[in-house]
């Protein structure tokens, strides 16, 4: 059967059995590939041919890509034929792309794509994130094993995500399952696109056709996210958005009697806009610039509409503190470190290295992230290897930093992590943490995070840290933490002593986990004993043994027995000694504290 014939019958079979809503139907019959539909990307590198095929005519080796719109995301049917005269290899396949957020760049997109051939001379689908790639439809290995590779791909794609991969060489008659796979990761479609990767002397080996792709458009719900604002030149800003954007309707302002811009220029994939000011930025002032009226193409909402920025100032021990730390990788996500920016300046977390120390002593050579990424005072961002994965995983809310840097695995029971300058030559803060530093209800400590409660406590104390909320699936990557509390709240009375909630449910869901007991002294040189005794009198914890206080601060229980078991629910007494060495004073006092089930 001549290949002309095959894309008449390829239609019917595919077609035949169900409603077309119709989004792609190319077979190249017109000789051109720039309207009816447009194809654009790498359009240098292919050709039309004699046999009214998609050619490949790279003159070196590349990565060369066409795409052109289709929205078909539901109930959705792809399918393409593919020639490749020459064996496949890890330098020599091609990719069909089904669904792709972007058509300029083919390392940068989101997207679902079906690699034809490759080290395993298989069919595949795989899960593009950027530079990432995941196969989730593994193909039956050797499947393509020929001198001349060719084979019609069909892909399907149900509303909750359900995909179906199948495969038909020439000599079969009907389609072969290559496997099943349930992803959700991406929710939408903006291009289809064909891909192929050629060496030195496979550049015209490639053929494409019959590109056919049904199926309905998904609704689009999602709000866009701010992915960066850069300084340009005295008085520019470029913002960057993760889609493209309307920016009819949009409002800029920048607060310190900069004004809005006289001139703004949205670059041709509508994902970033450049904004002109008629006022220069200046050295030691922190702008907030805020949006309005701002919204994806869908009408979705900006959600964080204003954002710090202006010249980063350099960082001095004690500005910037580890803030928590995701040691044990969670299922379906990843480590991360976090930082907080504790000082009253601005700072850009690309002029931290993040590391650990060796058995010696000695730093490993850490990373930074890639990218500027600023932190106004009080604000924190966490570090990790797939910002996106992370962000999905704890369901960060709007305004969370969280960005990427290239990582190495934090060890799951102990190590030393270290923030640090570019040539390490200033140690900004250490911690050594430890996995018994969980809470006693956290039986697997995998995928979940140790929070600082409050920056006020010094870091390297297992008092300081608290086994993250389960409320927020055990992290808060970016933004506040679930265990956060303020260190010292006033008395309402003249007590020395006094209870921070006085009720407290220590089952970490986030909610009043810990009881601060705070103290002030009247002078130097005080010491205390801080015990809790159950209500048949008995000591089950020790919180302070002859410790020299200062004149205020604050204890924290997180209902923690000496045993290592959680309290159970009821009434406790806590004693709180307090006495001082030289003069021989003394005051104690004791109060109720109640270990309560929210």
């Amino acid at each position: 059967m001549s290949h002309g014939m095959r894309k008449i019958t390829l239609i019917f079979c595919l077609f035949g059995a169900f409603p077309v809503f119709g989004q792609v139907d190319e077979h190249f019959s017109d000789g051109d590939f720039t309207h009816n539909p447009a194809w654009e990307g790498t359009e240098e590198c292919f050709v039309v041919n004699n046999a009214f095929q998609l050619q490949s005519a790279a003159e070196a080796a590349s990565k060369s890509f066409l795409f052109t719109p289709s929205r078909a995301f539901g109930d959705a049917t792809w399918a393409c034929w593919v020639k490749i005269d020459y064996p496949t290899s890890a330098y020599n396949y091609a990719a069909f792309y089904v669904a792709s957020d972007r058509n300029d760049d083919i390392d940068a997109c989101r997207a679902y794509y079906v690699r034809i051939g490759g080290a395993n001379d298989a069919v595949s689908l795989f899960l593009q994130q950027g530079e990432k790639k995941t196969e989730i439809i593994k193909g039956l290995s050797g499947r393509l094993g020929a001198e001349t590779v060719e084979v019609t791909v069909k892909l399907t794609r149900d509303r909750e995500g359900r995909f179906e991969l199948f495969s038909r060489l020439p000599d079969e008659m009907e389609f072969v399952s290559e496997g099943m796979a349930v992803d959700t990761t991406i929710g939408q479609s903006e291009y289809v696109g064909l891909m192929y990767a050629n060496s030195g002397t496979t550049g015209r080996r490639y053929f494409f056709d019959d590109i056919v792709v049904t199926g309905s458009p998904t609704v689009d719900r999602t709000a866009p996210q701010w992915l960066a604002l850069e300084m340009g030149d005295a008085g520019v800003l470029r913002l960057v958005f993760s889609e493209p954007m309307d920016f009819s309707n949009a409002a800029f302002e920048v607060d310190n009697g900069v004004g809005a811009p006289y001139a703004q220029s949205v670059s041709g994939d509508s994902r970033s806009v450049e904004l002109s000011f008629s006022s220069a930025f200046e050295q030691g002032v922190i702008y907030t610039m805020k949006t309005d009226g701002l919204t994806d193409r869908a009408g979705n909402a900006l959600l964080e509409t204003e954002r710090v920025f202006g010249y980063a100032e350099a960082a001095e021990p004690g500005d910037v503190l580890l803030n928590e730390v995701m040691f044990n990788q969670p299922e379906g996500s990843c480590e991360y470190i976090e930082v907080i920016n504790v000082s009253g300046k601005l700072l850009d977390a690309a002029k931290l290295v993040f590391t650990t120390r060796k058995a010696d002593g000695t730093l490993n050579a850490g990373h930074a992230p890639s990218a500027s990424c600023l932190l106004p005072p009080g604000a924190c961002v966490a570090v990790t290897e797939d910002a996106e994965l992370v962000r999905r995983h704890h369901a960060c809310p709007p305004g969370s930093r969280v960005v990427p840097m290239k990582w190495s695995v934090l060890n799951n029971e102990e190590a030393t992590v270290v923030l640090t300058d570019a040539e390490k030559a200033v140690v900004y803060d250490e911690l050594t943490y430890s996995e018994s530093w969980h809470h006693p209800l956290i039986r697997n400590p995998k995928g979940v995070a140790l929070e600082r409660i409050s920056p006020d406590f010094i870091t390297q104390s297992e008092d300081s840290w608290h086994s993250a909320s389960s409320e927020t699936n055990y992290g808060t990557p970016g933004y506040r933490n679930s265990q956060y509390r303020e260190t010292f709240e006033p008395a309402v009375d003249d007590s020395f002593v006094w209870l921070e909630p006085e009720a407290f449910s220590p089952d970490n869901d986030g909610w009043e986990d810990v009881c601060m007991i705070h103290y002030r002294t009247d002078e130097p040189g005080y010491a205390a004993n801080v015990l809790v005794f159950d209500a048949l009198g008995v000591e089950v914890c020790r919180l302070a043994d002859n410790d020299l206080l200062s004149s205020e601060g604050t204890y924290v229980w997180d209902g923690t027995l000496a045993n290592g078991t959680n309290a159970n629910a009821g009434v406790y007494v806590l004693y709180f000694e307090m006495f001082h060495p030289q003069k021989g004073s003394r005051k104690a006092v004791k109060k109720p504290v109640v270990v309560s089930g929210r």
